[in-house]
C-alpha cells in the first residue's frame, strides 16, 4: 500500500487545506500522469454533477493511458453506521493504474472554538472506478 499511502495522505491534505480556507469545498483531484508529475485539480460545479465529470474525465485518461494515478475527493455528510445523525466528511477515492483501490471517509466537527477537529480515517478497498472502467473503454474501442 506504499503508493495508495502516499496519495491518501496528499489528498487528504489538499482536502483539509481546502476546508480550512473555504468552509467547505468543490470536488477536486490529484492525477499522477504517466511521467510521474502530480497535478492538482477542482471540479467547475459542486456535488454528484462536479464529481462525475472528473470521474469522465480521468476514464478517459486513463483509457489514453496517461495516467498512473487518481484521487479524487469531495466534502459529504453522511450517516456513520449505528449512527442516527448524519456527520461531515471528507470522501475520497485513491485509485493505481494497476487498479489497486481504497475508499477514505474522514469524519469532522467543529469544535466550540470553531477549529476543525478531524477523526481518524476510515480507509477501506474499494472496487476501481477509473481505470478498470477505462479498460473497458479501450477494449470496446479497439472492436
Amino acid at each position: 500500500m506504499g503508493d495508495l499511502s502516499r496519495l491518501v495522505e496528499l489528498v487528504l491534505d489538499i482536502a483539509k487545506s481546502a476546508l480550512e480556507e473555504q468552509g467547505t469545498f468543490l470536488p477536486g483531484s490529484l492525477a499522477v500522469d504517466a511521467a510521474g508529475k502530480y497535478a492538482i485539480g477542482v471540479a467547475p460545479h459542486g456535488g454528484v454533477d462536479g464529481w462525475t465529470l472528473l470521474t469522465n474525465a480521468f476514464r478517459q485518461r486513463a483509457a489514453a493511458e496517461e495516467l498512473r494515478a487518481v484521487a479524487l475527493y469531495r466534502d459529504v455528510r453522511g450517516r456513520e453506521r449505528g449512527a442516527s445523525e448524519d456527520v461531515d466528511a471528507i470522501h475520497a477515492v485513491v485509485e493505481l493504474a494497476s487498479g489497486e483501490a481504497v475508499q477514505v471517509f474522514q469524519n469532522y466537527r467543529k469544535n466550540d472554538a470553531g477549529e476543525i477537529v478531524y477523526d481518524r480515517p476510515e480507509i477501506e478497498p474499494a472496487p476501481s472506478v477509473i481505470f478498470v472502467e477505462a479498460a473497458r473503454m479501450a477494449a470496446a474501442a479497439r472492436r
